[in-house]
Formats: C-alpha cells, sequence, structure tokens
C-alpha cells in the first residue's frame, strides 16, 4: 500500500514538472543564462530559455522583456541585438514558441497584401555575426516577430518533425526590414528540410519578409513523401514595403528540390499571394531527383501570386535579370527534373491564376520533365516567351512544331525523357475572320498531334494578349480525338479581344501545356505577329 502511495505522488510530480511554461528573456546575452527567475535582472538569454525548453517535452513559450538599459539595445533604431559569439545554438527538441512581438514597442503587420508590403515594427534582432552555423533550429517550432540575419548555415533551420510556423519575421534583412546588413553572408533565410512547414499565412499579422539573403530566401528539401508544406502572403527579394528592391539581392526565391508533392506556394485569395521581385536567377525552382511513382503524385501549385512586379502589381521588379551577368538571364519560374514535373502553375479557379512579369527570360521555362500544367496566368513584357519547353537546360525560345508531335514521344528519340512537357505542339491557325457584321470572330485551328502521341482531349486555350504574351482568358475549347490533326472552327465575341492580339495555349489530358501561337486581327482578315 505504502510502495502504491509512493507510485502515485512520482507520477503527479512527473505530470506537473511536464506542464508549458514561459520563458522570459531579459538579456540580450549569448552566454547560458538559464536561471530565469521572475523579478531577477539579467538572468535568462535566448541560448539559456531553450535549454530550459529542451528539457520539458511540453509546449513552451520563449518571451522577450529587456530593458533599454541593455547592452545590446541600439539607441538609433530603439531595438535589442542578440548577437551570436558561442557557438551554434541548441537544437530544439520539443514544441516551442519563439515570439518577439512580446517585446514592448513591438507591433505586427496590418496591411493586407493589396494595400502595401509590411508595416511589422520588430524589436528584436537576432544575427549571427557571419558565423558558419545555424540561426534558429530544430523541430516543432513557431517563431514569431524577429529579425534574423547573418547566419551562414541559414538563418532558420526546420530541420526537426513539424508542425513548424514562421509568422511575421523579416528574414535576412535588418531591423526594419528595408535593408540587408552590409556584410550579410548567410546564404539562405530559411532551411527546409521537413513536412508539415507553413511559411507566412493568410492574416496580415503573419506575413514574412525573405530578402536579403545571399543565396535562397526558401529552400525547400522536406522529401517527396513528407507532408505538404504552405508559403503564403510573404515577401520574397523585395524590401519591407513591397516595392524597393535591397542592395546584395537574393539569387532565388523559393528553391524547391525534393520538396514534398501537393506543397502549396500561393493560394486563391488575395490575402495568401506571395510577392516575388528582383531576384537576380528565378523567383521560384522546381527540381529534384526523378519522380517517377506508378501513379502521379499531387503537384506543387504555384497559385495566384505576383512574380516581377511591386505590390500594386504595376510597377517592374524582374526576376531573372541577373545583373551580375545580364547576357545570362533566368526564367522567372523555372521546372525542371526527370519524369515528372510534379508542378502545376496556375488554374482555372478565381484566383488561381499567377502575375508573371518583367523576367529576364521566358515567364515559365520547364525542362527534362513532363505534366506541367500551366493555365490561367498573365503574362507582362517578360524579355522572352511567356512558356519555353526545352531540354534539360537549353532555354532557347519557340520550339518548332513537329509532324504529328512525335519528338517528346517515348521511343522516338533515346533523350525523349529530357523533353520539356514532351515538345507539346501548339496549335496551328488556319482562319481568323469576322462574321456576323464583325461582332463574332470565327477561329479555324488544328493541332499536328497525332492521337498515340499525347492525352486526349487537347485543351485549347483561347487567349488575349499583347506581344505574344497572354494577359487574360478568352474560351476554352476541347480538341477531341476525333478531331486529331483535323481542321476546328470555333466562334466567340470579338468584344472579347479587347482590340489585342489573339493567343492559343494547348494543354493534353496529362497536363503537358504547350508554347503558345499568337496573331493579330485586322479589318481584312488576320496577320502573323512578327
Amino acid at each position: 500500500m505504502f510502495r502504491s502511495c509512493l507510485l502515485v505522488l512520482a507520477t503527479l510530480t512527473l505530470a506537473a514538472s511536464a506542464q508549458a511554461a514561459t520563458f522570459i528573456v531579459d538579456t540580450t546575452s549569448d552566454a547560458m543564462l538559464a536561471d530565469c527567475d521572475d523579478g531577477v535582472a539579467a538572468d535568462c538569454s535566448l541560448r539559456g530559455a531553450i535549454a530550459l525548453a529542451n528539457a520539458n517535452p511540453d509546449a513552451d513559450t520563449v518571451a522577450f522583456d529587456i530593458p533599454s538599459s541593455d547592452p545590446g539595445y541600439i539607441s538609433a533604431t530603439a531595438h535589442w541585438r542578440i548577437e551570436v559569439s558561442s557557438g551554434a545554438f541548441p537544437f530544439i527538441q520539443y514544441p516551442l514558441t519563439i515570439d518577439g512581438y512580446t517585446q514592448a514597442g513591438a507591433t505586427a503587420n496590418t496591411q493586407a497584401p493589396d494595400e502595401g508590403g509590411s508595416n511589422a515594427v520588430l524589436k528584436i534582432e537576432f544575427s549571427g555575426a557571419n558565423a558558419w552555423s545555424n540561426g534558429l533550429h530544430g523541430s516543432q517550432m513557431t517563431v514569431r516577430g524577429l529579425a534574423i540575419n547573418r547566419f551562414r548555415g541559414g538563418n532558420l533551420n526546420l530541420a526537426g518533425p513539424g508542425p513548424h510556423r514562421i509568422e511575421g519575421c523579416f528574414i535576412g534583412t535588418g531591423i526594419t526590414g528595408m535593408t540587408a546588413p552590409g556584410d550579410n553572408a548567410s546564404n539562405i533565410g530559411i532551411r527546409v528540410s521537413s513536412g508539415n512547414v507553413v511559411v507566412g499565412g493568410d492574416t496580415p499579422d503573419a506575413r514574412n519578409v525573405i530578402s536579403g539573403n545571399s543565396y535562397i530566401g526558401i529552400s525547400d528539401s522536406g522529401g517527396t513523401s513528407s507532408p505538404p508544406n504552405t508559403y503564403q502572403g510573404n515577401i520574397l527579394g523585395l524590401a519591407a514595403d513591397g516595392s524597393s528592391l535591397i542592395a546584395g539581392r537574393q539569387d532565388f526565391g523559393i528553391y524547391a528540390s525534393d520538396a514534398p508533392q501537393g506543397s502549396l506556394i500561393g493560394g486563391t485569395s488575395i490575402a495568401e499571394r506571395n510577392l516575388f521581385g528582383g531576384h537576380g536567377f528565378s523567383a521560384i525552382t522546381i527540381t529534384g531527383n526523378p519522380l517517377n511513382p506508378p501513379v502521379a503524385p499531387p503537384p506543387t501549385r504555384i497559385l495566384g501570386n505576383f512574380i516581377g512586379t511591386d505590390w500594386s502589381g504595376e510597377l517592374p521588379r524582374g526576376n531573372g535579370l541577373n545583373p551580375a551577368s545580364p547576357s545570362q538571364p533566368y526564367p522567372s519560374v523555372l521546372v525542371g527534373r526527370l519524369y515528372r514535373c510534379g508542378a502545376s502553375i496556375g488554374g482555372d479557379a478565381p484566383g488561381e491564376g499567377n502575375l508573371i512579369a518583367h523576367g529576364g527570360q521566358a515567364g515559365v521555362a520547364v525542362g527534362g520533365c513532363h505534366g506541367a500544367s500551366i493555365l490561367g496566368n498573365a503574362f507582362v513584357k517578360n524579355r522572352g516567351i511567356p512558356i519555353d519547353l526545352a531540354g534539360s537546360s537549353n532555354f532557347d525560345g519557340l520550339t518548332p512544331n513537329d509532324a504529328d508531335d512525335a519528338d517528346g514521344t517515348e521511343g522516338s528519340d533515346p533523350q525523349w525523357l529530357y523533353r520539356g512537357n514532351r515538345y507539346q505542339n501548339r496549335a496551328v491557325i488556319d482562319s481568323m475572320v469576322h462574321v456576323a457584321g464583325g461582332a463574332t470572330i470565327e477561329l479555324t485551328y488544328h493541332v499536328d498531334t497525332a492521337i498515340e502521341h499525347a492525352a486526349y482531349p487537347l485543351r485549347i486555350d483561347i487567349m488575349r494578349g499583347r506581344g505574344g504574351q497572354p494577359e487574360a482568358l478568352v474560351a476554352i475549347d476541347l480538341y477531341e480525338a476525333g478531331d486529331a490533326q483535323q481542321p476546328r472552327v470555333v466562334s466567340f465575341p470579338a468584344v472579347a479581344l479587347q482590340g489585342q492580339p489573339l493567343i492559343l495555349g494547348v494543354t493534353d489530358a496529362d497536363g503537358n501545356s504547350s508554347e503558345f501561337e499568337s496573331e493579330i486581327l485586322f479589318s481584312d482578315g488576320f496577320e502573323v505577329i512578327p
């Protein structure tokens, strides 16, 4: 009986010790200060608070209450800098929330994506002093309201199992979000090697600014079989105002190499829109090891983003211009791996189309894989063609149609795997005339793709645009197997073109989107755009 009572008491003691705790950081010191006693000054560092949290398997919180008398207080910007000088930070082992908005004077962003950038006021800066180490890293992290920079191993490393949430932070910039530290050598803003990650969100307070990192804003190598990751509402490449370029710009925005399938970049609402601007290379890259399961996995979806503009969608902030070597520009969105692409760019539902503008080369480039559907997007003033299908890396402009569309078919070429979207043939416009007193356009077209070389029916997108770059969808026609390689006639209201050129796109039932074909209609017929 006595031993049973002892066992009960021990169980109760263990249960009480596992309760969630809040540790209040009250110093910018990088020493292991882990007393964290209420009413005792300068006894709880961020390093010490994480060590205490690692001793408790329950979900803890790290808050901040650092006085202005602290040596790490910077009066010019009224913020506190925690600079790492004692080696790598502890790996976060259990669920932990680190909330910079608990520091007095910090306020979260209140602007929606169509109202501006981020007006968040941050007060805690976590800096790596260009050390070859990680910043915050571990499992099940929620990080809010911190400016994190100058960690060469990655400012944030989401390495352990999720869930992870990163909200309202400035990753790679200084405390204002408007500039990067002059000697910032952090290679990667957020390094993701797990699933169940959410960076940003659909509320203004969740928006992150991920800019000024020397290499990649977000690197996702979480593994194709991991739970999906979500990236929404963030500013990548630009300053916190959503417009200004940052000196020492990032090379890439999101670089997804073997990212979890079914991941989401953006969304269908304005609140979920990511803003990508000013990257030297591609804003979004989807790549990785060959993806060839028996059944096509859920693709990584790229939806509703502004790629290459400021927050308003009006001012050019192009990606892929490669300022260091302007003669070698990059596509704004690059999809390249072997077998299946595992990517879907845009869509038919309201808000799914991306704005892809002012890029240095193609709007979207697909190489070395098939099944990348590219639908419902607006392309504006990109220096290359909107969609460029190529081999593994040779993006060289319009690909000639071939008879029967055989050049992307298994067996016709030992290198067929390296042909982007199987080099799906473009639609050919046979004639285009005004009828019904000019109120209707009658279009005759055909697609020279044999039934055995594509998955029918073929979807034909009829669009309007400028300079061969589509801005809006006018109509969708289905080119059935019975129509294969034969002329087909379709009519639509002339007013739908608004005096702009007609542009056609082809996507087969397996999601292989073609490059575009464009014509301009005059009162006496039609004429090919030079």
